[in-house]
């Protein structure tokens, strides 16, 4: 019953000694592909991040347009008819766009119906700067339409 024994533990002491420099090898080949991962993943939620904030301010400054209704004409038509004022509404989308932190670019289109905000921004990247990509280019656009109470309605 002791020469199993002895036999296996000379066997595993073997092991243990013919596999040393294995592991140093394995890590030093999967470290590059583990940090790109983790990189990949860091900056892809900076990246998402900033998305849904721009989406957040092309969303607003589309609103703050759509609430520029032509008040001429919708007393003019005795409340039947409800239309944007185009450049009070391409003035308030741009002011908004204004007061944004950081370096946002966007174009506003205004019409009689709806105002259309185009946002863009560059966010700085972390990890990825190693492999030479400094910044992402993240856009949102938003489509606000200009809208009135009750149309029709019983007492």
């Amino acid at each position: 019953m002791r020469q199993p024994m002895r036999w296996l533990g000379q066997r595993l002491a073997q092991f243990g000694r013919d596999d040393a420099g294995q592991a140093m090898v394995w890590v030093a080949v999967m470290l590059p592909f583990f940090l790109a991962v983790v990189g990949v993943s860091l900056d892809g939620g900076l990246v998402f991040g900033a998305r849904r904030e721009l989406q957040n301010v092309a969303d607003a400054a589309a609103r703050a347009g759509a609430m520029q209704v032509d008040e001429r004409a919708y007393r003019d038509s005795f409340g039947q008819q409800v239309v944007l004022d185009p450049d009070a509404a391409y003035s308030a989308a741009v002011d908004y766009l204004a007061l944004q932190p950081g370096r946002v670019s966007g174009s506003v289109h205004a019409g009689r119906q709806a105002v259309q905000v185009d946002v863009a921004r560059d966010v700085p990247t972390g990890f990825l700067r190693l492999v030479g990509i400094e910044s992402a280019r993240v856009s949102a656009t938003a489509i606000a339409e200009v809208r009135h109470g009750i149309e029709r309605g019983e007492r």
